[in-house]
Protein backbone atom coordinates (compact mmCIF):
# COMPACT_ATOMS: atom_id res chain seq x y z
CA UNK A 1 0.00 0.00 0.00
CA UNK A 2 2.64 2.52 0.89
CA UNK A 3 4.27 1.56 -2.30
CA UNK A 4 1.39 2.39 -4.34
CA UNK A 5 0.89 5.69 -2.25
CA UNK A 6 4.18 6.59 -3.35
CA UNK A 7 3.83 5.44 -6.69
CA UNK A 8 0.66 7.96 -7.17
CA UNK A 9 2.32 10.86 -5.66
CA UNK A 10 5.01 10.38 -7.94
CA UNK A 11 3.25 10.20 -11.11
CA UNK A 12 1.05 13.32 -9.65
CA UNK A 13 4.51 14.99 -9.37
CA UNK A 14 5.63 14.33 -12.88
CA UNK A 15 1.97 15.67 -13.93
CA UNK A 16 2.38 18.63 -12.14
CA UNK A 17 5.87 19.01 -13.67
CA UNK A 18 4.65 18.46 -17.43
CA UNK A 19 2.01 21.01 -16.83
CA UNK A 20 3.99 23.74 -15.40
CA UNK A 21 6.38 23.33 -18.09
CA UNK A 22 3.60 23.49 -20.71
CA UNK A 23 1.97 26.36 -19.47
CA UNK A 24 5.62 28.01 -18.91
CA UNK A 25 6.24 27.35 -22.88
CA UNK A 26 2.65 28.52 -23.94
CA UNK A 27 3.63 32.04 -21.78
CA UNK A 28 6.94 32.17 -23.50
CA UNK A 29 5.30 31.78 -26.67
CA UNK A 30 2.61 34.10 -26.14
CA UNK A 31 5.11 36.73 -25.54
CA UNK A 32 6.89 36.15 -28.62
CA UNK A 33 5.42 37.47 -32.10
CA UNK A 34 6.59 35.46 -35.13
CA UNK A 35 6.51 37.37 -38.01
CA UNK A 36 7.20 35.26 -41.63
CA UNK A 37 9.47 38.14 -43.40
CA UNK A 38 11.07 38.57 -46.61
CA UNK A 39 14.81 39.02 -46.45
CA UNK A 40 15.51 39.56 -50.10
CA UNK A 41 13.73 43.04 -50.86
CA UNK A 42 15.56 46.02 -50.27
CA UNK A 43 13.75 48.62 -48.48
CA UNK A 44 11.40 46.01 -47.34
CA UNK A 45 12.26 42.77 -45.51
CA UNK A 46 15.92 42.56 -46.22
CA UNK A 47 18.30 40.20 -44.12
CA UNK A 48 22.09 41.33 -43.71
CA UNK A 49 24.32 38.04 -43.64
CA UNK A 50 27.18 39.73 -42.03
CA UNK A 51 25.33 41.18 -39.01
CA UNK A 52 22.69 38.49 -39.40
CA UNK A 53 19.86 41.75 -38.93
CA UNK A 54 16.83 42.53 -40.76
CA UNK A 55 16.22 45.81 -42.45
CA UNK A 56 13.44 47.76 -44.16
CA UNK A 57 9.78 49.19 -43.54
CA UNK A 58 8.34 45.58 -42.65
CA UNK A 59 10.62 44.76 -40.20
CA UNK A 60 9.92 48.17 -38.44
CA UNK A 61 6.50 47.37 -39.16
CA UNK A 62 6.69 43.95 -37.26
CA UNK A 63 8.65 45.38 -34.30
CA UNK A 64 6.07 47.95 -33.53
CA UNK A 65 3.04 45.94 -34.23
CA UNK A 66 4.63 43.37 -31.81
CA UNK A 67 4.49 46.58 -29.26
CA UNK A 68 1.40 47.42 -29.35
CA UNK A 69 -0.15 43.54 -28.75
CA UNK A 70 1.70 43.76 -25.74
CA UNK A 71 4.77 41.28 -27.08
CA UNK A 72 8.02 41.40 -25.28
CA UNK A 73 10.05 40.52 -28.42
CA UNK A 74 9.76 39.72 -31.94
CA UNK A 75 11.30 36.80 -33.85
CA UNK A 76 11.91 36.98 -37.11
CA UNK A 77 10.89 33.64 -40.03
CA UNK A 78 12.26 34.29 -43.41
CA UNK A 79 9.56 32.94 -45.97
CA UNK A 80 9.37 32.95 -50.08
CA UNK A 81 6.53 33.47 -52.49
CA UNK A 82 6.49 29.87 -52.58
CA UNK A 83 6.75 29.26 -48.84
CA UNK A 84 4.70 31.95 -46.55
CA UNK A 85 1.21 30.74 -46.69
CA UNK A 86 2.55 27.07 -45.61
CA UNK A 87 4.50 28.20 -42.97
CA UNK A 88 1.06 30.59 -41.74
CA UNK A 89 -0.73 27.19 -42.14
CA UNK A 90 1.71 24.80 -39.96
CA UNK A 91 1.96 27.61 -37.40
CA UNK A 92 5.55 28.33 -37.96
CA UNK A 93 4.45 32.02 -37.95
CA UNK A 94 2.32 33.95 -35.71
CA UNK A 95 1.64 36.62 -39.27
CA UNK A 96 2.77 37.08 -42.92
CA UNK A 97 4.27 40.53 -43.43
CA UNK A 98 5.86 39.74 -46.40
CA UNK A 99 5.18 41.84 -49.62
CA UNK A 100 1.85 39.56 -49.42
CA UNK A 101 -0.74 41.09 -51.32
CA UNK A 102 -4.70 41.13 -51.08
CA UNK A 103 -6.77 38.95 -53.29
CA UNK A 104 -9.68 37.39 -53.40
CA UNK A 105 -8.19 33.98 -53.59
CA UNK A 106 -5.98 34.52 -50.48
CA UNK A 107 -8.50 36.42 -48.26
CA UNK A 108 -10.39 32.78 -48.56
CA UNK A 109 -7.15 31.15 -46.63
CA UNK A 110 -6.40 33.84 -44.07
CA UNK A 111 -7.42 37.15 -42.61
CA UNK A 112 -5.84 40.41 -43.37
CA UNK A 113 -5.54 43.53 -42.05
CA UNK A 114 -6.07 47.31 -43.75
CA UNK A 115 -3.26 47.27 -46.26
CA UNK A 116 -0.31 49.00 -44.92
CA UNK A 117 1.14 49.70 -48.86
CA UNK A 118 -0.12 49.04 -52.18
CA UNK A 119 1.99 50.15 -55.37
CA UNK A 120 1.43 48.95 -59.31
CA UNK A 121 2.81 46.05 -60.82
CA UNK A 122 4.73 47.02 -63.94
CA UNK A 123 6.74 45.44 -66.81
CA UNK A 124 10.70 45.98 -66.74
CA UNK A 125 12.85 45.35 -69.97
CA UNK A 126 16.11 46.45 -71.58
CA UNK A 127 16.13 49.44 -73.68
CA UNK A 128 17.99 47.44 -76.19
CA UNK A 129 14.99 45.21 -77.18
CA UNK A 130 13.06 48.29 -78.21
CA UNK A 131 10.01 47.45 -76.83
CA UNK A 132 7.33 50.18 -75.99
CA UNK A 133 4.32 49.48 -75.32
CA UNK A 134 2.63 45.89 -73.86
CA UNK A 135 1.68 45.08 -77.76
CA UNK A 136 5.23 44.64 -78.44
CA UNK A 137 5.30 41.46 -75.89
CA UNK A 138 3.38 39.15 -78.37
CA UNK A 139 4.70 35.68 -78.17
CA UNK A 140 7.70 36.80 -75.93
CA UNK A 141 9.07 35.34 -72.67
CA UNK A 142 8.04 37.38 -69.55
CA UNK A 143 9.77 36.48 -65.88
CA UNK A 144 7.78 36.51 -63.24
CA UNK A 145 8.19 35.27 -59.81
CA UNK A 146 7.32 31.54 -58.80
CA UNK A 147 4.35 31.80 -56.10
CA UNK A 148 3.25 35.45 -56.80
CA UNK A 149 0.34 35.98 -58.76
CA UNK A 150 2.00 37.85 -61.35
CA UNK A 151 1.78 35.74 -63.87
CA UNK A 152 -2.17 35.28 -63.66
CA UNK A 153 -1.86 39.15 -64.11
CA UNK A 154 0.09 39.41 -66.93
CA UNK A 155 -2.12 36.79 -68.86
CA UNK A 156 -5.16 38.84 -68.22
CA UNK A 157 -3.41 41.91 -69.18
CA UNK A 158 -1.70 40.62 -72.29
CA UNK A 159 -4.45 38.48 -73.78
CA UNK A 160 -6.59 40.99 -75.28
CA UNK A 161 -4.36 43.08 -77.23
CA UNK A 162 -1.79 40.36 -78.15
CA UNK A 163 -1.54 38.05 -81.57
CA UNK A 164 0.13 35.97 -79.77
CA UNK A 165 0.10 34.33 -76.49
CA UNK A 166 3.18 35.53 -73.79
CA UNK A 167 5.31 32.84 -72.94
CA UNK A 168 5.55 32.82 -68.88
CA UNK A 169 8.54 31.87 -67.25
CA UNK A 170 9.81 31.21 -63.15
CA UNK A 171 11.97 32.48 -60.86
CA UNK A 172 12.31 31.52 -57.37
CA UNK A 173 13.91 34.88 -56.35
CA UNK A 174 13.50 38.41 -57.76
CA UNK A 175 17.36 38.54 -58.30
CA UNK A 176 17.26 35.57 -60.64
CA UNK A 177 14.50 37.24 -62.72
CA UNK A 178 17.07 40.47 -62.98
CA UNK A 179 19.43 37.67 -64.14
CA UNK A 180 17.50 36.00 -66.32
CA UNK A 181 16.71 39.30 -67.87
CA UNK A 182 20.21 40.34 -67.77
CA UNK A 183 21.21 37.44 -69.99
CA UNK A 184 18.40 37.61 -72.63
CA UNK A 185 16.60 34.53 -71.45
CA UNK A 186 13.43 36.72 -70.92
CA UNK A 187 12.32 39.49 -72.93
CA UNK A 188 10.78 41.14 -69.88
CA UNK A 189 10.43 40.79 -66.08
CA UNK A 190 7.15 41.68 -64.49
CA UNK A 191 6.97 42.78 -60.25
CA UNK A 192 5.78 45.39 -58.17
CA UNK A 193 7.32 48.77 -58.70
CA UNK A 194 9.01 49.33 -55.39
CA UNK A 195 10.63 46.13 -55.89
CA UNK A 196 11.36 46.76 -59.41
CA UNK A 197 12.78 49.73 -58.75
CA UNK A 198 15.99 47.90 -56.87
CA UNK A 199 17.08 46.50 -60.05
CA UNK A 200 16.86 49.41 -62.15
CA UNK A 201 19.53 50.23 -63.95
CA UNK A 202 20.66 53.03 -66.94
CA UNK A 203 20.48 49.89 -69.12
CA UNK A 204 16.56 49.12 -68.32
CA UNK A 205 12.97 50.74 -68.61
CA UNK A 206 9.62 50.58 -67.79
CA UNK A 207 6.81 50.23 -70.14
CA UNK A 208 4.20 52.93 -69.62
CA UNK A 209 1.44 51.82 -66.89
CA UNK A 210 0.66 49.25 -64.63
CA UNK A 211 -1.23 46.23 -64.64
CA UNK A 212 -2.63 46.35 -61.79
CA UNK A 213 -2.41 47.81 -57.81
CA UNK A 214 -1.21 45.48 -55.19
CA UNK A 215 -1.98 46.16 -51.69
CA UNK A 216 -0.01 44.09 -48.70
CA UNK A 217 -1.28 43.71 -45.47
CA UNK A 218 -0.14 41.58 -42.74
CA UNK A 219 -1.92 37.99 -42.59
CA UNK A 220 -3.14 36.16 -39.85
CA UNK A 221 -5.06 32.51 -39.47
CA UNK A 222 -8.17 32.40 -40.62
CA UNK A 223 -11.20 33.23 -37.69
CA UNK A 224 -7.95 33.38 -35.40
CA UNK A 225 -7.63 35.54 -31.97
CA UNK A 226 -4.90 37.23 -33.25
CA UNK A 227 -6.72 38.15 -36.29
CA UNK A 228 -8.72 41.12 -34.97
CA UNK A 229 -5.75 41.59 -32.78
CA UNK A 230 -3.54 42.68 -35.64
CA UNK A 231 -6.36 44.33 -37.51
CA UNK A 232 -7.04 46.61 -34.61
CA UNK A 233 -3.00 47.79 -33.97
CA UNK A 234 -2.68 48.15 -38.23
CA UNK A 235 -5.99 50.26 -38.08
CA UNK A 236 -4.45 52.45 -35.14
CA UNK A 237 -1.11 52.67 -36.65
CA UNK A 238 -2.39 54.12 -40.20
CA UNK A 239 -4.37 56.80 -38.24
CA UNK A 240 -1.80 57.57 -35.87
CA UNK A 241 1.19 58.04 -38.91
CA UNK A 242 3.24 55.28 -38.08
CA UNK A 243 3.26 53.61 -41.60
CA UNK A 244 2.97 56.21 -43.58
CA UNK A 245 6.50 57.55 -40.96
CA UNK A 246 7.92 54.04 -41.82
CA UNK A 247 7.28 54.07 -45.41
CA UNK A 248 8.56 57.76 -46.02
CA UNK A 249 12.03 56.20 -43.83
CA UNK A 250 12.41 53.56 -46.43
CA UNK A 251 10.95 55.12 -49.33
Amino acid sequence: MKKTRLLSLFLLAVLAAGLFAGGALAAAEEKTLVVGVRDDIVNFGFLNETTGKYYGLEIDLAKELAKRLGREEVKFVTVTPTTREQVLRDGKADCLIACYSIDEEREELFDFSAPYYDDGTVFMIQTSSCFTRWEDLSGMTVGVLAGSNTGDLVEEALAPICRESVKLQEADTYQDLSDALERGDVDAVCMDGCIAQAYMNEDRAYLPGSLATQYYGVATPKGSKLSGQVDAAMDEMLSDGTVQQYIDKWD
